[in-house]
């Protein structure tokens, strides 16, 4: 986390928008994710520097960002 492109993809990460990644919940559990470009975003999604990167829940449409 806060790491730039370059190291991600050092480390073997795929940081770039669709990229698919796993999120840890609040709950604790892992579930797998997108990376969202902003331009993926609706028009009622408010983004801030430290919101951190976007990521879309798979497997549920209700899933939130």
């Amino acid at each position: 986390m806060g790491s730039s492109p370059a190291e991600a993809k050092s480390n073997g990460i795929d940081a770039s928008v669709g990229g698919l990644v796993w999120v840890r919940r609040r709950n604790g559990s892992w579930w797998p994710g997108r990376i969202m470009g902003l331009d993926e975003l609706s028009e009622g999604s408010l983004v801030s520097p430290r919101s951190g990167t976007p990521v879309k829940l798979l497997g549920r449409e209700d899933a939130s960002v």
